[in-house]
């Protein structure tokens, strides 16, 4: 009877060993105990034992680490954070690697579209001041009432015109379309030099077949008649616009940095509150700018995932 319960006794101790290694091992497939050669076990208890605390020193070692309440990084704090000042929030939330990065970008952006708008800027400046002294707004709307003005396939109305008229033609041309609103005043000088339908306007006017000058009101079709200070003037006006376009772009980069940073802030927060560590958060996607298109001068947002 003794033997009998002693042998009740070992097979359940076995069975329990074996569903005990098995919920380990459901548990985590990659965890695999084992045994050393020379271990000695003086009873099958033993073994469940020894698999277990060898299980659980293998799964410690892969546990996240604990993040106080604390601690907690609100991804949306974070994210705020970002949005206003791209790096911010991914500083906060404790990833220093892609904080450089986004703020780094943003540096970037600020530098390159300050220089290019204030080049840009710059030409306007200069251009408009060429204008004021070389085009006469009172030429172009004389030849436009004139006979001759009937031979120009295209006619157009000088924006600020009713300023113009308004003003005696001795007052400095500024002077004449000051009250004129910004956006009309901006076409006055833009249109001036892109149309060739103003050009009688400008003080040396000359007639393409013979290479004379001419006054405003000999002009009998605007596009045989040119000026070579109109074709400088639409070269510097051309880069100018070149340069603002450029700083557009860059701006429009900008923003997009700010919401990317704001999502990425807001990721690198909720990773930082499950334990994961820099180095984790730094493998996952990252963002940056290429220069891409078809000749390869368009700058381009990127977003990638470094390979391992």
């Amino acid at each position: 009877m003794i033997w009998k319960k002693k042998r009740y006794h070992w097979l359940a101790t076995i069975v329990l060993t074996v569903v005990q290694c098995a919920s380990v091992v459901q548990a985590d497939p990659l965890v695999l105990p084992r045994l050393t050669p020379d271990l000695q076990l003086s009873q099958p208890g033993d073994l469940a034992s020894i698999l277990l605390a060898q299980a659980g020193a293998r799964d410690s070692t892969v546990v996240p680490e604990t993040v106080t309440k604390r601690d907690r990084k609100s991804p949306g704090v974070a994210a705020l954070m970002s949005a206003i000042l791209p790096g911010s929030g991914e500083f906060w939330a404790g990833s220093k690697t892609r904080a450089v990065m986004f703020f780094g970008l943003e540096v970037l952006g600020v530098a390159t579209d300050r220089t290019w708008e204030s080049k840009g800027e710059d030409l306007e400046d200069e251009f408009r001041v060429r204008a004021d002294s070389t085009y006469n707004p009172w030429n172009y709307l004389a030849w436009r009432d004139s006979r001759n003005s009937r031979f120009s396939s295209i006619t157009h109305a000088l924006p600020c015109s009713a300023y113009v008229k308004a003003a005696p033609s001795s007052v400095p041309v500024p002077d004449a379309i000051a009250n004129c609103p910004g956006s009309d005043k901006q076409q006055f000088y833009e249109l001036i030099g892109k149309y060739d339908q103003f050009v009688s306007g400008w003080d040396d006017v000359y007639d393409n077949e013979t290479g004379n000058r001419v006054e405003s009101t000999e002009v009998d079709s605007a596009e045989n008649f040119q000026s070579a200070t109109r074709l400088s003037y639409e070269v510097d006006r051309n880069e100018s616009n070149k340069y603002l376009k450029r700083a557009s772009t860059i701006q429009g980069l900008r923003l997009v940095n700010h919401v990317f940073s704001a999502i990425d802030a807001a990721r690198v927060a909720r990773a930082r509150n499950e334990g994961q560590d820099e180095a984790v958060i730094d493998r996952r996607t990252r963002f940056g700018v290429a220069m891409g298109g078809s000749v390869g001068t368009t700058p381009m947002f990127m977003a990638y995932r470094p390979m391992e």
